[in-house]
């Protein structure tokens, strides 16, 4: 058997020359890398080196130009404190005076303070106690008047004291016309048509006769004149007015309280008396009402009310 004809080498010479001159160009033989160019390193050298002389430069510029600012602005700091600096021992001694004069005036007045508290605290001490004893004078002046309240206005004509004598001798049932120093109306502007009259003040020449007439007020009533009711209370100041009417309550209660004794004594002080005879006083309300509620009305039995 005879062996397969080769190819010759001349064949496929002039093959790959045909070819070659078709595409125009030798193409490379591949390889498994690509291989750098030298080109591009060369210029990546370059911007490297540029851009360290630009920062080089760009920090010589900015350091000259913060010299110059700041020798700028030290001449200009130092020319403005020239004129300080040259009257600085003048303005410093100057300044320690005045406050050293400063502290001398601030001990001097926190003295003054001190000695003025001690003063304020005494005067008002001595104000409360003028005013207590003020208010006490003015209501022992008013221990023998009377004030007479619901009498029209106009009826008591020129002579209101002998008016207001022969009107509670009438409301009263008196023998004989109480001794009166004077009486006479509030000071209050004459009211209106319409309005409530002013109340009559009578000073009553004895105590005692003034007390009579105020216990006789109280089991008469009510009084009459002319069909119109009148009352007759003592006549006290607003204040003690005021610190008795608290008691009212009190008062209304201890009425409910068969064998219980009360009275409500100047200025505003209220006595109970138990059954058993045991006294007490109070002077606050609120107490007393305790009180009442608390002992008082538990000794009074259901049977008893």
């Amino acid at each position: 058997m005879s062996a397969p004809p080769r190819k010759s080498s001349v064949g496929m010479e002039t093959r790959h020359k045909s070819e070659t001159a078709k595409t125009g160009r030798i193409h490379p033989a591949a390889s498994p890398e690509h291989v750098p160019d030298p080109g591009s390193d060369a210029n990546e050298r370059l911007l490297c080196r540029m851009e360290v002389m630009m920062q080089s430069m760009r920090s010589d510029i900015v350091t000259e130009f913060e010299q110059i600012v700041s020798g700028v602005v030290k001449r200009e700091i130092a020319a403005a404190l020239r004129p300080l600096e040259s009257g600085r021992k003048c303005t410093l001694s100057a300044q320690s005076e005045t406050i050293n004069s400063l502290e001398d005036t601030a001990t001097d007045h926190g003295g003054q303070l001190t000695s003025l508290q001690a003063t304020v605290a005494l005067l008002t001490e001595q104000v409360g106690s003028l005013s207590k004893k003020c208010e006490d004078l003015e209501g022992r002046s008013r221990q023998n008047n009377v004030r007479i309240v619901g009498v029209p206005e106009g009826v008591e004509g020129a002579r209101p004291t002998d008016f207001v004598a022969t009107l509670l001798r009438d409301l009263l049932g008196l023998n004989d016309k109480p001794v009166l120093d004077r009486a006479h109306r509030t000071l209050r502007p004459k009211p209106k048509d319409g309005e409530p009259p002013r109340p009559f003040i009578a000073r009553v020449n004895l105590f005692q006769q003034r007390n009579e007439i105020l216990r006789r007020a109280g089991a008469s009533a009510p009084l009459l004149y002319q069909g119109k009711r009148e009352s007759v209370f003592p006549d006290f100041t607003a204040a003690v007015s005021k610190k008795r009417s608290a008691f009212a309550t009190v008062k209304k209660s201890l009425h409910s309280c068969p064998g219980v004794k009360f009275g409500l004594f100047y200025p505003a002080v209220l006595r109970v008396t138990l059954p058993g005879g045991q006294t007490h006083r109070f002077e606050d309300p609120e107490l007393a009402a305790d009180f009442v509620t608390k002992h008082v009305k538990t000794m009074v039995s259901p049977d008893s009310i």
